[in-house]
């Protein structure tokens, strides 16, 4: 059954992307630190810099993505989520074309908005899967559908959907996570809470960027649905010399040991899926961490993937956009 208004909509889910085999690592390093939004340099030299990192970082992020299976599953993970929400707008009777755009990697964002020209699309519905806005993440993706949009003559097609940070079903499904990581505890034993969201440069958020409010705001609403009297707000995945945003989660579950913490919960926030950053960084680097530091049992929530919720998720936010 078609939309009610008998238009042609295509969801674009758009996201960072990741390298599927060892030759997808230095082309997407180097596209992700050649970001304007990312690093503030002008050109060329952003471009040199960037070619330099990803040369020098290639090597050992190989071998991370070797130890999670030879590549990072978010494309495949992202390809499942835009599946499932197909199946459920259909459900609904809203026949949408769903498609996948990436920043740093094929299917680039400027693809994905292109396919629209070429299919005669009557609206194009995208979703920045980062539910907490900052400009590097969030604005980056922004930025290159509008562009890609403009370039293309959809400029007025294009809804690009705002971050849904404090959406109830976003809660209502990172509690049902958070639920299946403390039942794997010792449930009379105490343990400590760490949420952990991605970290940025601190001058990111010296300049007015919202990322740590939106983070703060998530975790509250949590909260309320799920008590914990013993928690902390952690900041991953520091790059480089800069000052990043405090605390870091590496420090908070040393501290953990230090304060005779025996069980750990890490509550990833702001993952859309698995990828790199959860696999490798938390499942195997911070699980050791946590392991010499003292910490008996160190559990990690899941992130959402294909979770019914945020399916659902997706899909009202779809309808509502289709239907305003």
């Amino acid at each position: 059954m078609a939309a009610k208004n008998d238009k042609k909509y295509r969801v674009i889910l758009a996201y960072m992307g990741g390298p599927e085999n060892k030759n997808e690592v230095r082309p997407f390093l180097a596209n992700l630190f050649n970001d304007p939004h990312i690093m503030r340099i002008p050109q060329p030299f952003r471009f040199l810099i960037a070619q330099t990192i990803a040369f020098s970082r290639a090597k050992k992020a190989w071998e991370h993505y070797d130890e999670i299976g030879g590549g990072s599953p978010l494309k495949k993970l992202t390809a499942i989520q835009a599946g499932r929400l197909a199946n459920v707008l259909h459900d609904r009777g809203y026949e949408c074309t769903v498609d996948t755009g990436y920043s740093y990697c094929q299917p680039f964002i400027r693809e994905a908005v292109a396919k629209c020209r070429d299919n005669d699309i009557d609206r194009i519905i995208a979703i920045p899967l980062y539910p907490q806005y900052s400009v590097t993440t969030f604005g980056s993706v922004e930025d290159n559908l509008k562009k890609a949009a403009k370039k293309c003559g959809l400029s007025k097609e294009l809804k690009i959907i705002p971050p849904y940070y404090d959406h109830p079903l976003y809660i209502e499904a990172s509690v049902d996570l958070m639920k299946q990581a403390v039942e794997r505890l010792n449930q009379d034993d105490p343990y400590r809470v760490v949420f952990t969201a991605h970290a940025l440069p601190q001058a990111v958020i010296d300049r007015g960027d919202p990322y740590r409010t939106h983070v703060e705001k998530t975790v509250s609403l949590i909260l309320e649905k799920f008590t914990v009297s013993d928690y902390v707000i952690s900041y991953q995945s520091k790059i480089g010399p800069v000052k990043w945003m405090q605390p870091s989660t590496v420090e908070t579950v040393k501290k953990a040991g230090r304060d005779g913490v025996k069980q750990l919960v890490v509550v990833p926030v702001g993952f859309t899926c698995d990828h790199v950053e959860t696999l490798h960084e938390l499942d195997i680097e911070l699980a050791e961490i946590a392991h010499k530091a003292g910490i008996k049992k160190y559990v990690r929530a899941g992130v959402f993937n294909d979770h019914p919720k945020f399916i659902e998720l997706l899909a009202e936010l779809v309808i509502k956009e289709i239907n305003a």
